[in-house]
């Protein structure tokens, strides 16, 4: 589609590819468009691939798929930047003391020392700068040099509307309301920042999109293979970060009561460890019918999607869920947790289903319910497909993208 006029774009992000995440495959899938489509498009961004710790790994500059990456080396994420964090988290509201703020601040990283400067030196050879990541400190220092240097600003805050560390801090809600356009990921999202003031005009339901090119057809019975799957078990894949929010447990408890009734049962559990993840290993011990694969390959990722019959990911903690598009771009069913972002994409009944981590039961009927109706469950998963096809691909995302950086750069010109 397009917008006709090609444009000169910075996109400011905590992290990029190859860091792996929502908002950072949002952010990349995006800029690589943009650039395929002939705009001129830039990226600054930390040298981190884990917000643990931000610690500086990536090379200083490279061109990825036709886009100028600069990163900049950010200070460490250690245990006294945690307990800033923590200590101003717990305090800062009622009061909403600026000093606090500054805590979450420091405590939410990444601090980028070079970055201000080098947006404000940059500032005239770009049309207008598009901030991705709300919550993260490199959002508060891009919205001030571009603040600074005149430049219209655009934001994907991708917050968590149940989470009001991700957006309720005066520094944060100034970057929302200095913004000229505001993409939400969900119709939940633009309804929750509507409701919280911001102009309906201001904002617009964007999402985050796939490249259906990179999730090619996958053989399933070598899929299953690969992990080691009986080619003709139920498998139940629970697909990101093993941290406590995303849902694991209580994934793994539904299953272990599918499992005493459904002994062909398997739980296929990929993703990096954490400390949450290794106590849970410790305290479930080895149970018959759970796989579990730490960090993949993009490769082993894709053969896992394909190998199972259902992605329970009921997860307390997304701003969108992409992992969920990526189970539809192989036409699998869903569930996810009933929260603003989540309720607002999976349709429940139709292509999945939203199930409350705290209901460990009712997830185990569902579980049950998609074994013994696998028609049913296929339907589901290609009604899945279709509205990822219909809606969340990475050129449908960028033609909305587009058209608000046109709105962006004509209400700039108004004020003036």
């Amino acid at each position: 589609m397009g917008t006709g006029r090609l444009m000169r774009v910075l996109h400011v992000t905590h992290q990029y590819a190859p860091a792996i995440g929502g908002a950072e495959r949002y952010i990349t899938g995006l800029s690589e468009e943009l650039a395929r489509r002939g705009h001129q498009v830039e990226v600054y961004t930390s040298r981190a691939t884990d917000y643990h710790t931000w610690a500086n790994v990536l090379p200083p500059e490279e061109t990825r798929n036709g886009v100028r990456v600069r990163r900049f080396a950010a200070w460490p994420r250690r245990g006294h930047t945690w307990a800033a964090l923590k200590l101003g988290l717990r305090h800062y509201w009622p009061g909403r003391a600026a000093a606090l703020a500054a805590l979450i601040y420091y405590g939410n990283g990444p601090i980028c020392p070079g970055l201000f400067g080098a947006v404000l030196r940059a500032a005239p050879r770009f049309d207008l700068v598009h901030i991705n990541q709300l919550h993260y400190s490199h959002a508060a220092t891009a919205y001030a040099a571009a603040r600074r240097a005149g430049l219209p600003i655009v934001t994907t805050p991708h917050l968590h509307a149940e989470q009001p560390a991700t957006y309720d801090v005066d520094y944060m809600l100034a970057i929302l309301r200095g913004s000229q356009v505001l993409f939400a990921d969900t119709v939940g999202e633009r309804d929750f920042l509507v409701s919280r003031g911001f102009p309906p005009v201001a904002v617009t339901t964007a999402g985050h999109g796939l490249n259906l090119d990179a999730f090619p057809p996958q053989d399933r019975a070598a899929s299953r293979a690969r992990f080691g799957l009986p080619a003709d078990a139920f498998v139940v894949l629970f697909l990101g970060r093993k941290i406590d929010y995303k849902g694991l447990e209580p994934s793994l408890r539904a299953f272990l009561h599918l499992r005493q009734s459904c002994p062909h049962a398997y739980f296929l559990a990929v993703g990096p460890e954490t400390t949450d993840s290794q106590r849970l290993w410790l305290t479930y011990g080895q149970q018959p019918g759970v796989v579990v694969r730490g960090a993949v390959s993009e490769e082993e990722r894709l053969a896992a999607l394909a190998a199972c019959d259902v992605l329970a990911l009921p997860s307390t903690g997304e701003a969108f869920g992409i992992v969920y598009l990526e189970a539809w771009a192989y036409a699998k069913p869903v569930i996810g947790a009933p929260i603003t972002a989540v309720a607002a994409l999976i349709a429940d009944g139709e292509d999945g289903f939203l199930v409350a981590p705290t209901q460990v039961q009712r997830l185990a009927d569902r579980l049950a319910w998609l074994v013994a109706h696998p028609d049913r469950a296929r339907q589901m998963g290609a009604a899945g497909q279709a509205k990822l096809q219909r809606r969340y691909t990475t050129r449908q995302i960028a033609d909305i993208v587009e058209g608000g950086y046109t709105r962006a750069l004509r209400r700039r010109r108004t004020r003036l």
